[in-house]
């Protein structure tokens, strides 16, 4: 067994550093101008790597591999930054070289003090880089950060900073193949070059449309030369000059068309090869805008050691799929709401020590950030296994707010309360601190992920075991996938990421609840969209069939009703420029052959539709008298349903509660008398047979009227509802007057002449 080392510090002459120059330093480049991107390069991703390494060598204090590549690193910062004449960055390397050196050489050990010096060397060294690379007075000064160094003791300097962008650096043993194998390219020049690519493709399509019109001509030759042989033969001998003429036309036609044929048949032999280089051109040109997201997640190691410090707590990072490729501009783009959501986990994610003892939790909480694949998507996961989010608390805070209203929260299912921190202003925190609360700004995170990086970001949650927030993004924002389609006379496309599937229905099969239009599909109720009206196009004519498009949007599925489906195409998304960027529900533009097509914001689309009253088909909405305030429980799953129902009563003048499922339900009759239960039937956790026998066992609510409004209308379902104890039962789609006249006659509402006795 090796005995342990103790360290002995040597003598001051022996640690003492350089004499260091005074803030102000100008810098004169010592090597030849094309050499100085390179040191650049390699000095940033030294440093970046050193901060990542450090928090585990605190971690692992006995890993000697560790020890050298931290020693190594930092010995390269020295000498390269003396060979180009960066005075101050190697003093302060050198410095910090020299205490990595007696961790390694003289037992001492890498306790937290080490670790902050060695940290805050790293914040002077790239403050430093940053300003010599651009040209400016360096005017970090070194002394005090050396003198923290040679007494780790002091206080540190900066403990938390904002972090740069870091790029992934190569393994010491790699590194020198590497940059013999790479060269560096100005990201404009790709963003160029993927344009060409765009043209390219277009180019190609036109070619492939020439083709086509080629063949045809050649297909009219076939046609006109049977005729000729018709007429030739029809003449015969008597026809004389002209049937020989005929003839000889005849196969004067026959030529043309084998050479035709021939030139056709190379020129789609030509495109077939020109599609698979085009694809490959276009997929290499992609690869070199993709880069890891290793840079901006090893950053964030350090994020979480420096907080749990500051907030007197215990937590680590951990990174799965680091090697994850996306594409530049995205991983430059997400790092601040990353940033964001790291930092929020880490201050109302996590707990201090003693209360995750006592939950039975260990002290040291872990913070996730994880990234995949998922088809076109990269889907990126901050995860905590802290208190989580608390749905009661959130209704609660954002009713004390003004956030939502009481009966607001009432209807909101913990998947809906859950959402409330993404609504501006929304906050759990008790007082406003450096550190973000969840909540604070996570509309502006939210707004970012889904706006800029056309992605999704949604929140889960449980309870004393902690929280996610789940990010999709496209793996480019330059290429994706679409479903071309055509509405009220235009062309658009619709990101294929967002769509689930496509079907045409009969317009037979479209229902009406309340004022909106839903179709059945897998025996769900889907709200319908119609683009020409969202997008104030012209309706044209009310076809037979309906082309539907279903996507998805905050976990719940939408159809968007469109005229024509053309197909799937890769496209290269073209920018609307300054004149449109504000232009609503509109994304991007593509060429499309010959001409424009609008790449469809869905999200926008969607929510612009559930804000227009009724939907995307106004109907008349008739206020029916006589309401009286009586109170109504509606129970409905289905969100388009119950908010259309809910209208529709308020408008009649009754005060209405919604549940979400039978136990939501339950629950509110539980909690309050009402004088009407509206429900469902096919709901989770509880259909609305158990709730109607639920309901009856209450003493409170053994006279209470029940409706049951639902689209299962066999004769046994009506059956089972009555033998439940309902008092009307109604088939949707129904008219939605239909609702109101069953509720007035169970309520005693109803007029003499109107006995409103549903048929």
């Amino acid at each position: 067994m090796r005995a342990p080392r103790v360290f002995v510090p040597p003598p001051a002459t022996e640690i003492a550093a350089p004499a260091t120059g005074a803030p102000g330093f100008t810098w004169t480049p010592a090597v030849d101008e094309d050499m100085i991107e390179l040191f650049f390069d390699e000095a940033t991703e030294r440093v970046e790597a050193l901060a990542g390494k450090l928090v585990e060598m605190e971690r692992r204090p006995d890993d000697a591999e560790l020890l050298r590549d931290v020693f190594r690193d930092m010995h390269t910062v020295k000498g390269s930054s003396a060979m180009v004449g960066l005075v101050p960055v190697n003093q302060l390397a050198h410095a910090a070289e020299d205490l990595v050196g007696q961790i390694r050489d003289s037992g001492r050990a890498a306790d937290g003090s080490v670790v902050d010096a060695l940290l805050a060397a790293l914040d002077g060294l790239r403050d430093m880089l940053v300003q010599a690379r651009a040209r400016v007075p360096i005017t970090v000064d070194p002394a005090p950060i050396v003198a923290r160094l040679r007494n780790p003791g002091a206080p540190i300097v900066s403990a938390v900073r904002g972090p740069a962008a870091p790029v992934s650096a190569p393994t010491a043993a790699h590194a020198g193949a590497e940059a013999r194998a790479t060269i560096r390219v100005d990201f404009d020049k790709l963003d160029r070059l993927m344009n060409l690519v765009g043209e390219l493709v277009l180019g190609r399509d036109g070619l492939r449309g020439a083709v086509a019109t080629l063949g045809s001509i050649t297909s009219e030759l076939a046609a006109d030369r049977g005729i000729t042989r018709k007429v030739a033969n029809a003449r015969g001998s008597s026809g004389g000059n002209l049937a020989r003429g005929l003839d000889h036309l005849g196969e004067e036609l026959s030529r043309v068309e084998r050479v035709l044929a021939e030139v056709t048949g190379d020129l789609d032999h030509g495109t077939d090869r020109l599609d698979a280089i085009s694809d490959e051109l276009r997929e290499q040109v992609m690869r070199l805008r993709m880069v890891p997201v290793a840079g901006v997640f090893r950053k964030h190691v350090r994020t979480v050691r420096d907080l749990v410090a500051n907030l007197g707590k215990r937590g680590r990072l951990e990174l799965v799929g680091e090697d994850t490729e996306l594409d530049k501009l995205l991983v430059e783009a997400v790092d601040e709401p990353l940033m964001h959501l790291v930092r929020n986990a880490v201050d109302h994610g996590l707990e201090l020590p003693d209360v995750r003892i006592a939950a039975g939790k260990p002290a040291e909480g872990v913070i996730g950030l994880a990234a995949a694949h998922r088809g076109n998507q990269v889907e990126i996961r901050v995860s905590d296994d802290g208190k989580g989010l608390d749905p009661a608390k959130l209704k609660a805070k954002a009713i004390e707010k003004g956030v939502i209203t009481a009966a607001e929260g009432d209807a909101m299912d913990d998947r809906a309360a859950r959402e409330l921190i993404f609504r501006a202003g929304f906050s759990t925190a008790a007082q406003v601190s450096e550190v973000s609360g969840r909540g604070v700004g996570m509309d502006v995170v939210r707004q970012t992920i889904v706006t800029r990086l056309k992605g999704t970001i949604e929140v889960e949650s449980t309870p004393g075991q902690g929280s996610a927030f789940v990010l999709k993004l496209p793996l480019t924002l330059a290429i994706i996938q679409v479903l071309v389609a055509r509405a009220g006379g235009e062309t658009f496309a619709i990101p294929l990421d967002l769509v689930q599937r496509v079907l045409t229905i009969k317009a037979s099969e479209v229902e009406l609840i309340g004022d909106r239009e839903v179709c059945v599909v897998r025996g769900k109720q889907v709200p319908l969209i119609r683009l020409e009206q969202v997008l104030e196009l012209d309706d044209g004519t009310e076809a037979q069939d309906h082309h539907l498009v279903l996507v998805d949007h905050g976990g719940h599925s939408y159809a968007l009703v469109c005229d024509q489906l053309i197909g799937k195409r890769e496209i290269v998304i073209k920018s609307l420029g300054p004149l449109l960027a504000g232009a609503r529900c509109i994304a991007g533009a593509t060429l499309l052959a010959d001409r424009v097509a609008l790449i469809l914001d869905v999200p926008a689309i969607i929510t612009r539709s559930l804000a227009q009253p009724g939907g995307t088909r106004r109907a008349a909405r008739t206020v029916v008298a006589g309401g009286t305030g009586s109170h109504v429980l509606l129970v409905e799953d289905s969100d388009i349903v119950r908010e259309a129902l809910r209208r529709l009563l308020v408008d009649a003048g009754y005060v209405v509660t919604v549940a979400v499922d039978g136990v939501h339900g339950l629950e509110l009759a539980r909690s309050r008398r009402f004088d009407l239960v509206s429900t469902d039937v096919m709901m989770p956790r509880m259909d609305g047979y158990e709730l109607t026998r639920a309901l009856r066992a209450m003493p409170e609510y053994a006279e209470t009227p029940i409706v049951m409004v639902t689209s299962m209308g066999e004769r046994i379902d009506r059956v089972r509802g009555f033998d439940a104890g309902v008092d009307e039962y109604i088939t949707k789609p129904h008219d939605r007057t239909l609702l109101l006249k069953v509720v007035r006659k169970l309520l005693g509402h109803v007029a003499p002449a109107d006995d409103g006795a549903p048929t």
